[in-house]
């Protein structure tokens, strides 16, 4: 087992210098992913703070607690965006022109290869940059974070990243059976936009679909409670236990698309 692990914690790092070595060739390119990151965080954090001058709180986030919330939201999707965004969004397309086929031929798994072929090398700034930011709000917070509030919100964090990883991988399978799924990107970045609000704004019927059949608030929200607020867990089981079946669930989504799929050669 740890010498499987090591094989594809190796392989995964030659993905990355590869990855790193074609970013710098197009620096414009590189420094233009930043620029688009920045604005983009720039523009959430300039509406929160429209809101929060009408308001002092949603529910029980208050103008502090949703900027921690915010950047841990960012972080999330940088973290997905640096391992993930360059290869899953791009499924339907390797389909289509036939180019899936490289993948499968290669002797690993499929969907490690497929998920994990181009790394958004630029994306790493952004992430070191977030965190810097989430430390220095943590600093100044007005409530002691304990040790525990720590530990928990890691392994919360690795939970999300999974479940929102196996959202959108089941998505992007869906071109198995369409042949061609293009809208699969814009599907999931409308789904990805529910979990960039703290989840006590949302009530009744909504709030009961956002934590099971379409769980985004268990990609940044939670973590943020365990981390704020301190461990809760009936929280922390419940996000372990959709994480673990979306996850299994994108595994056999993805097994059962490739019994359909129809190489570029057939």
């Amino acid at each position: 087992m740890r010498a499987l692990v090591l094989k594809y914690f190796s392989l995964w790092r030659a993905f990355f210098r590869n990855s790193l070595a074609l970013d710098m060739e197009f620096k414009a390119n590189f420094l233009g992913g930043l620029f688009v990151d920045i604005v983009y965080y720039g523009s959430k954090f300039f509406f929160f703070s429209v809101i929060y001058s009408y308001v002092d709180a949603l529910g029980v986030f208050t103008r502090e607690d949703v900027m921690i919330f915010l950047i841990v939201a960012f972080i999330s999707d940088t973290v997905y965006m640096f391992f993930f965004s360059g290869n899953i969004m791009n499924l339907n397309r390797l389909m289509i022109k036939g180019e899936l086929d490289y993948y499968l031929l290669k002797p690993i798994s499929s969907q490690f290869m497929v998920s994990f072929r181009k790394v958004k090398s630029y994306a790493f700034i952004s992430i070191f940059i977030l965190i810097i930011l989430l430390f220095n709000q943590l600093q100044e917070y007005s409530n002691h974070i304990s040790l525990i509030n720590y530990i928990m919100f890691f392994i919360s964090f690795f939970m999300g990243i999974i479940l929102w990883y196996s959202i959108e991988f089941m998505i992007s399978s869906s071109c198995f059976w369409y042949k061609n799924f293009s809208v699969a990107g814009w599907l999931s970045h409308e789904f990805f936009k529910f979990s960039l609000r703290p989840d006590s704004i949302y009530t009744g019927f909504m709030r009961k679909i956002l934590f099971s059949l379409v769980p985004m608030t268990l990609i940044a929200s939670v973590p943020t409670r365990h981390l704020l607020y301190g461990p809760n867990i009936y929280y922390f089981v419940w996000q372990i236990f959709i994480s673990i079946i979306f996850f299994c669930m994108a595994r056999i989504v993805w097994k059962r698309g490739l019994k359909l799929y129809e190489s570029a050669s057939s």
